[in-house]
């Protein structure tokens, strides 16, 4: 595979908004997730595998930067990139861009993450499919990240 950004486009609802009648803080964190699984399922890994393997993603850290409001119907363009990752891809940050149809950029979403073992509750490294999805995208402002090391059940 070739390094790619992923990117999915996304119309703000009503459901978004808040008093202000812009998008609530909390809808950028939703909309972000729906892309990275749109990302994932696009890549070959639909939601359902996560069940079958017995694994999920787990998030330490999530964070928005916000540069521009953004409106009802408003369409949001947002591009996935890796900034830092472990070896084995088994810890991770990813960077969300979110752009205006005019470009310009409306917030920076972050989080850093890792794979839990839905049965041990532990930490463990990912399956080779998704090591291989996370290592075709493009990075940006890489940092590499220590290797974990998963404790055993």
């Amino acid at each position: 595979m070739s390094p790619a950004i992923f990117t999915q486009t996304v119309e703000v609802r009503w459901s978004d908004l808040d008093a202000n009648q812009h998008m609530r803080h909390s809808a950028y964190a939703d909309l972000c997730t729906h892309a990275r699984l749109g990302w994932l399922a696009q890549s070959g890994f639909a939601g359902g595998e996560f069940a079958r393997l017995g694994l999920g993603p787990v998030l330490f850290q999530e964070s928005t930067e916000y540069f521009r409001e953004v409106h009802l119907g408003e369409v949001l363009t947002i591009d996935i990139r890796l900034e830092a990752a472990s070896p084995d891809y088994g810890r991770w940050k990813l960077r969300q861009d979110m752009h205006k149809a005019d470009g310009r950029l409306a917030a920076t979403h972050r989080v850093a993450g890792a794979w839990l073992d839905l049965t041990t509750r532990k930490l463990i490294a990912p399956p080779t499919v998704l090591a291989e999805i996370f290592a075709a995208l493009t990075q940006v402002d890489f940092t590499p990240l220590p290797q974990p090391q998963y404790r055993s059940a």
